[in-house]
């Protein structure tokens, strides 16, 4: 088993200037991130609009970030395709682009044929001939079916998958996995809505769009609960839960990417078919972020 991971790590829009990646725009959000305590970054993730990239761009930014991060960072990079093949070869790109682990979503495409033996075989094949560790992805909201948990525990003993990124919110599915699945397995919670909650139950960390907006804050949050400050723990949870529903769960990347331009990043326009939000959804956007004390 990989050394396992912990804390955690933005999953990182990708700025666009004139539909273009600005690598300039990357580099300055980094910078930006570096100031505060984060264990890494996941680039090319379901945020970082990496279905919408071609190979040559996602490898560009996956080369930005690792240049740009500080030494020690952890960096993780969205390689799932829907063919095994694809996958193995993306992955390896990836490591050698400077990527620690590879983000592997569960191909989706034709799911009806995506049962628990399909996905094992699927996940095992990859993790094989993969050079670097795997993550496995379950997120439900943008693939239309679930990792089933049955996979999940087989493909946990790997010597080559180090752990799971499960983002569809269910509570219940964390605490059963917190209880099955090998010490040494790193299980992240993909929603921050449920930080909190998960990394009392055990988690490793968070792999959040919610920390492009509240990097800070959601890395307060693991900290305390770690050092036994739970209840502060929990009020910087709850400043965060209507923001984290609001933006990334309703608005999405358009959405986070205009919360990034208030706050001082660089957001910039989504990729089309992606659209910005209009302005009424802006100024929405804007007391969100005042709510939740982040601006």
């Amino acid at each position: 088993m990989p050394t396992a991971i912990s804390g955690i790590f933005p999953a990182l829009t990708t700025p666009f200037e004139k539909g273009e990646l600005s690598v300039n725009h990357l580099k300055s959000n980094i910078e930006k991130f570096e100031r505060i305590d984060l264990s890494g970054y996941l680039v090319l993730g379901s945020t970082g609009e990496g279905v919408l990239m071609n190979d040559r761009e996602s490898l560009k930014a996956l080369e930005t970030v690792r240049a740009s991060a500080s030494e020690g960072k952890t960096i993780i990079a969205g390689t799932g395709m829907q063919a095994t093949r694809a996958t193995i070869e993306f992955t390896n790109l990836a490591a050698s682009a400077g990527a620690d682990y590879g983000l592997v979503v569960t191909p989706f495409y034709f799911k009806r044929q995506m049962t628990a033996e399909n996905l094992e075989n699927y996940y095992r094949e990859v993790a094989d001939k993969s050079k670097v560790p795997i993550l496995m992805y379950n997120v439900p909201k943008f693939t239309g079916l679930d990792l089933p948990i049955k996979a999940i525990l087989s493909l946990a003993e790997h010597p080559n998958i180090a752990g799971l990124k499960e983002s569809s919110g269910n509570l219940a599915l964390i605490g059963e996995l917190m209880k099955t699945c090998p010490e040494d397995f790193a299980l992240f919670q993909g929603t921050g809505s449920v930080l909190f909650t998960s990394l009392m139950l055990g988690v490793r960390g968070g792999i959040l769009a919610l920390s492009n907006m509240a990097p800070a804050e959601t890395v307060e949050i693991f900290k305390r609960v770690h050092a036994g400050e739970i209840e502060k723990a929990r009020e910087i949870q709850m400043r965060l839960i209507t923001l984290n529903e609001r933006v990334v769960n309703t608005y999405g990347v358009p959405g986070i990417k205009c919360a990034m331009d208030l706050l001082g990043y660089f957001g910039g326009h989504p990729r089309p078919p992606l659209q910005p939000v209009p302005q009424e959804i802006k100024n929405s956007i804007g007391q969100l972020l005042k709510d939740a004390s982040l601006l």
